[in-house]
């Protein structure tokens, strides 16, 4: 493992939407709005960004600090030469690896909801060709309410596996042993944090 994280921090929000700057004004922000009227926690830089930290630590703790990682890869994210996706990509990528143990995994991060078409021609000449089998791609309906309901039931199938986790966790000494060698971990595998608001129980149709 490139990267170990030896202690996790409490989660402060639900989703870290990562994205380009072009895509913020009708895209990201209608979609962060409508994911805080269902009760779901946000992370934005526009908002959440701890301003006087370097950006590469501070994409870095905003990641860690997030259940979920949501990418949303369109046109103009492939179009752009800027790299702070790909970072964002990496930093989730490394905090999936840590959530590995052997037997399985204990919680999915990463979200790809991909908004050009599965024969864009640039997609398979990026970084985003790597996720195309955890992604899922826009083919009808209005991309805001899709990307929303999309993002709930994400959390909702996590909410569940963090459920069934924690009876694991509590029945199971030698996994409780295990993971309490992290500290923190417990808490997040099992969607534990007084913090968050909990997420509406209703299925999103």
């Amino acid at each position: 493992m490139l990267w170990q994280i030896l202690s996790f921090p409490p989660c402060k929000h639900h989703v870290f939407l990562s994205h380009c700057r072009e895509d913020r004004e009708g895209l990201v922000i209608p979609v962060a709005n409508t994911l805080r009227a269902l009760g779901i926690i946000p992370w934005l830089d526009q908002h959440d960004y701890p301003y006087g930290r370097a950006s590469f630590h501070a994409l870095r703790d905003g990641i860690l600090e997030c259940r979920h990682t949501v990418f949303l890869v369109t046109a103009n994210l492939l179009a752009q030469p800027r790299g702070w996706a790909n970072i964002e990509l990496g930093w989730a990528s490394l905090l999936q690896e840590n959530l590995l143990i052997q037997g399985g995994t204990l919680q999915n991060v990463i979200l790809p909801l991909v908004f050009v078409s599965q024969s864009n021609r640039r997609l398979p000449r990026s970084i985003w060709e790597t996720l195309r089998d955890r992604a899922v791609f826009h083919k009808r309906g209005r991309p805001v309410t899709w990307a929303r309901d999309q993002i709930a039931r994400f959390l909702e199938r996590e909410a569940r596996r963090g459920n069934d986790m924690a009876e694991l966790v509590e029945q199971d000494s030698h996994i409780r042993a295990r993971l309490r060698e992290r500290p923190g971990l417990i808490d997040r595998v099992c969607a534990r944090h007084p913090a968050l608001r909990p997420i509406e129980t209703r299925s999103v149709k």
